[in-house]
């Protein structure tokens, strides 16, 4: 049965350099519109910040037919998002479903908890270097959070 593995967390949890100590360089396909967008915007010589308003949306659709393709071939594959409420994982859940997917969910560390303190937190958003998100943003991030359930879908949660 193919697999996919949904990552949970806010920006600068440890979601990516959790896929990238896992799998090293040989991962499956990494599902990221972060990804996309710092791809594009580095071939073009622009920060990931720069180039987020006017690639967000293709990047989407790039996206989604990384996961189409996966999907279509029963690759396994990895998504990259922060997921942070039922809703926006549920449409990811629907096509995996549809698809026969066994759905892992890794969840990582709230802000202020044990395992990720406010101030390790803004060290690690800090340390990106042309990539900011607004602290309004992040404050809704925060506030919209809901913990993954198995009733979602999930064959298997892990909390990081």
């Amino acid at each position: 049965m193919p697999k996919c593995i949904m990552l949970v967390g806010v920006p600068a949890s440890g979601k990516s350099t959790w896929h990238r100590n896992k799998y090293g360089e040989y991962p499956p396909v990494v599902a990221s519109t972060d990804n996309i967008i710092q791809e594009i915007a580095s071939s073009y010589g622009m920060t990931y910040d720069e180039g987020f308003k006017g690639l967000i949306q293709f990047a989407e659709q790039i996206m989604w037919r990384q996961i189409t393709t996966c999907l279509m071939r029963g690759n396994d594959f990895i998504i990259d998002r922060t997921n942070l409420t039922a809703k926006s994982r549920a449409k990811f859940i629907q096509k995996l479903k549809l698809h026969k997917y066994e759905i892992e969910c890794v969840v990582f560390p709230e802000v202020g908890s044990e395992a990720l303190s406010k101030e390790e937190w803004k060290r690690r958003l800090n340390s990106r270097r042309g990539k900011t998100i607004p602290q309004e943003v992040l404050d809704k991030m925060i506030d919209s959070y809901e913990i993954p359930l198995m009733s979602e879908g999930f064959d298997k949660i892990t909390f990081v």
